[in-house]
């Protein structure tokens, strides 16, 4: 996110008085946005429990309609990303042609002119209301413009399609916009908002604590902002914004001489000139005398107001060195625990690429231009739970300002589905190996590849090096930091949870107990010595006898956390009894639900994109509910291998959150042409669904088969004209040999 670009706005709930154009947005005010706002909050639960649309295949007009403003000649759909390209391969070409121009414009309009930026964003989304990146940017766009109720129902929509979490301090600074900051709060202090971690979570507490200066509480907002790195001394935009919130709290509070001091610190690290700290320390100066309640309202209060008024005049303090103050210590009354929060300051980018060095994350639009009634069920929904924390620093799809760096729409030639990514990261167990055997093809593909594969897998019995060397074994070139295990995310959620020297009861193997020893948290296989936790992980040991122990514990107060929740596992005599089995003895036994930190929770796909240091992963598994929805649950695309548990007739019925990317046999697929193993429609194949029976035949390339047959059921079953449930599969000539070969019962 571009630190520059935040929009800034006061804390009184009015609009700032300073000119909004040239504070790009600054103004907007809480409460303000008329009875829209107001009769929109008042709609009940109608979206609540309803599964989002996902993209199918989105049809388009041909380039033929024209809703929202003119495009001038100058844009072209090549200077938009083609990270967020991509995106919009669901649409026909024409139509994703003018939704990339209107994209363009809104990052071309977004700083100078939000109300025409806005303009352009909600034509893209009438175009493409299913994709992602086209919501999120409407969201955004309405955000710069002040249209708060507006941004808000399009970021929840684009949150919920995607199910990350980063623009949740963006909604909460939305709540503040309409006047509702109890709801902000509770945002920021909900299970999600506690989750965020990194400059998501630093964001999260600077809007809280302008939600708390909003209900009259500023000594609590400058409890919040005492959670974070408030040492003197640091530069940046990041420190800079943090500070001036922290002297805004203090200002509020009525500690006025210590407010000079945090704004004097946020002057010295405000290098890139973000905020206006400069500007309040010459205000400060000039009013010696104390102010009212009002006057505070206006100048101190907001933790993202005025901090972009450039034209103010420099205060001689911008060049002081930091002054150190340690933060002084909450009264006991006063200290809640802190929630997370956004950004003081900023405008918010758009959304570019699925997985970038930024911390905020892509989503994709659910909200349909001419049903009004869809947006305002959307800003109705509740933010839905999320098991486990994780940072998801690195997923992030936001459109570069430097349109000059962005290439274009045009179609790669011979590219493979390996050449299109930087970084796999691979399921084990179904799709590299089965038990005690490589998968068909597995052992050459990695060692043809020359992008760095790593090894991400559910099963917490046994610790990295020993994976590694199983891998080696079978012939695969492995190292143990190659290796990510959800033995390893489940007890670096213990460490975030429970105070260092803390106690818990593991339930798994020795391995998964050492895990847990090396992140500060002691061990027992017992209730009787009161753990503050119980971890559990797979294992050939697990019985009454421990399962039992867990019970007691869990039952005492116990945090619980579980390391996956995988149901079977796979190995070459078949299925196998999963930990997600021995989960569910718990969950009947406790009524508890435990924190997962697997597969397809978010803590270990975000592990592994933080160790992979790729920006542009791609993951790849044999199961949907696992590896392909924890893909969705970081805002990553995924491939699906037909090697291990989800089989085509899996794949045809899953629902949006469990859709790949594309479906490959085996491990070889990597280097089939990207686009024939794309799920969207596919040259030389006709697909047809009447009454839930679907039809194929053709010609075509046969790895182009279950693609377009996924493509055209997904696009069926969304439309309600085909029951995912009772799906009959027809096909003809070499489709019907293919499928048959992979196993798909046939029909007629």
């Amino acid at each position: 996110m571009n630190d520059r670009d935040r929009p800034r706005r006061d804390g009184r709930g009015e609009r700032d008085t300073r000119d909004q154009r040239e504070s790009r947005g600054q103004g907007g005010p809480r409460g303000q946005r008329g009875a829209r706002g107001q009769s929109d909050s008042g709609r009940g639960d109608s979206s609540r429990g309803r599964r989002p649309d996902r993209p199918g295949r989105e049809r388009g007009d041909g380039g033929r309609r024209q809703p929202g403003p003119p495009l001038p000649d100058d844009v072209a759909a090549s200077d938009l990303d083609p990270e967020v390209r991509r995106d919009l391969l669901t649409l026909d070409k024409a139509n994703a042609e003018i939704v990339a121009k209107h994209l363009v414009m809104v990052s071309r309009l977004l700083l100078e002119e939000p109300a025409l930026a806005l303009e352009h964003a909600r034509a893209a989304r009438g175009r493409a209301s299913r994709v992602g990146v086209v919501r999120e940017t409407a969201g955004i766009a309405a955000y710069n413009a002040g249209e708060w109720q507006e941004s808000a129902t399009e970021l929840r929509a684009a949150r919920r399609i995607t199910g990350n979490n980063a623009l949740l301090p963006l909604i909460a600074d939305c709540e503040r916009g309409l006047g509702r900051p109890e709801r902000a709060v509770e945002i920021a202090r909900g299970d999600e908002g506690r989750a965020l971690r990194g400059e998501e979570a630093t964001e999260m507490r600077i809007v809280e604590a302008g939600a708390r200066i909003d209900l009259g509480e500023p000594e609590k907002a400058v409890v919040t902002l005492q959670a974070e790195n408030l040492k003197p001394g640091q530069v940046g935009t990041g420190p800079a914004r943090l500070f001036y919130a922290y002297a805004s709290a203090l200002y509020a509070s009525g500690r006025r001489d210590e407010s000079i001091t945090w704004f004097m610190n946020a002057a010295a690290a405000d290098v890139e000139d973000v905020t206006d700290a400069e500007f309040r320390l010459t205000e400060l100066a000039n009013d010696d005398a104390p102010v009212g309640d009002d006057e505070q309202a206006v100048d101190g209060v907001d933790v993202l107001a005025d901090s972009a008024v450039s034209e103010a005049p420099a205060a001689e303090s911008s060049s002081a060195e930091p002054v150190s103050v340690e933060p002084a210590a909450a009264e006991p009354a006063a200290a809640e625990p802190a929630a997370a929060e956004p950004a003081a300051g900023e405008s918010p980018e758009l959304p570019a690429a699925k997985v970038a060095a930024e911390p905020v994350v892509a989503p994709e639009p659910v909200v349909v231009p001419e049903s009004a009634g869809d947006q305002e069920a959307d800003d109705t929904e509740t933010i839905e739970g999320v098991q486990g924390t994780a940072d998801l620093s690195k997923t992030s799809s936001f459109v570069d300002d430097d349109v000059s760096e962005l290439i274009g729409l045009s179609d790669s030639v011979s590219q493979t589905l390996a050449d299109r990514y930087d970084a796999l990261l691979l399921d084990l167990d179904g799709t590299v190996f089965a038990g005690n055997k490589a998968l068909p093809n597995a052992v050459d593909t990695l060692d043809r590849l020359d992008i760095p594969c790593f090894f991400v897998t559910n099963n917490a019995s046994r610790r990295p090096a020993e994976v590694a060397a199983h891998l080696r074994d079978l012939g695969f070139d492995a190292t143990d930091d190659l290796v990510v295990t959800s033995a390893q995310s489940g007890a670096r959620l213990l460490s975030e949870h429970l105070a260092p020297g803390s106690r818990a009861l593991v339930i798994g193997t020795d391995g998964l107990a050492q895990e847990v020893r090396e992140v500060g948290i002691g061990v027992t296989r017992s209730a009787d010595d009161r753990p503050a936790a119980v971890i559990q992980g797979h294992s050939t040991d697990t019985g009454w006898a421990q399962l039992s122990e867990a019970a007691l514990a869990i039952r005492a107060g116990a945090l619980w956390v579980a390391t996956n929740v995988d149901a079977t596992l796979p190995s070459e005599r078949g299925l196998l009894v999963g930990n997600g089995s021995m989960v569910a003895a718990l969950r009947s036994a406790t009524g508890k639900e435990p924190l997962v930190a697997g597969k397809p929770a978010a803590p270990l796909m975000a592990d592994a994109i933080t160790r992979a240091a790729a920006n542009a992963p791609l993951v790849v598994g044999d199961r949907l509910d696992t590896d392909i929805e924890g893909a969705h649950a970081v805002g990553i695309e995924s491939a699906l291998v037909l090697t291990g548990v989800s089989t085509v007739t899996d794949l045809l019925a899953a629902p949006p959150e469990q859709r790949p990317t594309y479906v490959i046999d085996d491990l070889a697929g990597m280097f089939d042409d990207v686009d024939a193993v794309r799920v969207a429609d596919q040259p030389g194949w006709t697909v047809s669904v009447e009454a839930s029976t679907v039809s194929v035949s053709g010609s075509g390339d046969e790895t182009g088969v279950v693609p377009a047959l996924a493509a055209a059921t997904w696009a069926a079953v969304d439309a309600g004209t085909a029951d995912p449930e009772e799906l009959r599969i027809r096909a003809e000539g070499t489709a019907r040999e293919k499928l048959a070969s992979l196993g798909v019962a046939l029909v007629g």
